[in-house]
């Protein structure tokens, strides 16, 4: 299985709007996409003088399907991030595959 990961920091003052957007909002487009079966939305364990950081991993049944998310869906996606929390989110995305 191919996952997409996508890790967030986000500044203390906005994170409860900005949970309730990703719970709401964001991760339901993704899903919407129909490009993968399942979500896992995590809250890291940080140093207390780190920002609230998250990470989601998106599950996709095939490499194809995570092909069809980067080439149709990605770049809109993330942009409506950057559009709607701009610096108060940093954020980055990574790819894996399941190993085991």
């Amino acid at each position: 299985m191919n996952v997409c990961n996508i890790s967030f920091q986000i500044e203390p003052a906005v994170e409860p709007i900005w949970l309730e957007w990703m719970k709401e909002k964001f991760i339901p487009s993704f899903m919407s996409t129909e490009c993968f079966v399942e979500s896992r939305f995590y809250e890291l364990e940080v140093d207390p003088t780190q920002a609230p950081t998250y990470t989601l991993q998106l599950f996709a049944k095939s490499p194809e399907s995570l092909d069809s998310y980067k080439s149709k869906h990605a770049t809109e996606l993330i942009l409506t991030l950057h559009n709607t929390w701009g610096e108060q989110c940093f954020h980055f995305t990574s790819f894996m595959q399941i190993v085991n």
